[in-house]
């Protein structure tokens, strides 16, 4: 499904029509959320402009404004939202920490970049959450900060280059050099 079309799903219908103000603004700021990635993903946080996003959320620049600051308060907000659904996902799933954490990635590259590449544009503070996602996945995993990092910074390399769907077959050898890290 093209981006266009998700956001064209997700949109309430125009005009006046009955939808009580806090409900809309809440539809607004998640499709900002999921917008963010999505330009991210192809332009780069670097690159991706309010108004771009904006037109992507189907919203004007002045909705997007209301919502957020600037684009760095916007990336910010979409890393806290996404990354309390992987933990969520992670947290309530019967399946093995990491074969969630691959399968939500894989399932969602737009976001996984977002969660491990793009934050780290968003300067000190989004350095620091990337660091305490590390820390959150490092606790769930059974595992230390440093293979964490590691198995993140291998997510967003694959994802980057359209590979996310790799993610999953990846399960076993990053479970043994998870578990092996744990050893020494």
């Amino acid at each position: 499904m093209g981006s266009e079309e998700k956001t064209a799903h997700r949109r309430l219908p125009p005009g006046s029509h009955g939808i009580p103000a806090d409900l809309v603004a809440r539809n607004q700021r998640e499709r900002l959320v999921a917008a963010i990635a999505e330009e991210c993903a192809e332009a780069g946080y670097a690159e991706a402009t309010v108004s771009a996003v904006a037109k992507r959320a189907g919203v004007s620049s002045l909705t997007f404004y209301r919502q957020f600051e600037g684009k760095r308060e916007c990336m910010l907000a979409a890393h806290e939202e996404l990354l309390g659904r992987l933990l969520e996902a992670v947290d309530s799933a019967d399946a093995p920490a990491l074969r969630t954490t691959l399968a939500v990635f894989a399932a969602d590259p737009p976001s996984a970049r977002l969660l491990t590449l793009e934050i780290l544009a968003a300067g000190p503070e989004g350095v620091e959450r990337h660091s305490a996602m590390v820390g959150a996945l490092a606790e769930r995993l059974g595992c230390g900060w440093v293979p964490a990092a590691g198995m993140l910074a291998l997510v967003g390399k694959l994802v980057a280059a359209g590979e996310a769907q790799r993610l999953p077959a990846l399960q076993d050898e990053l479970a043994a050099t998870l578990s092996s890290q744990n050893m020494r």
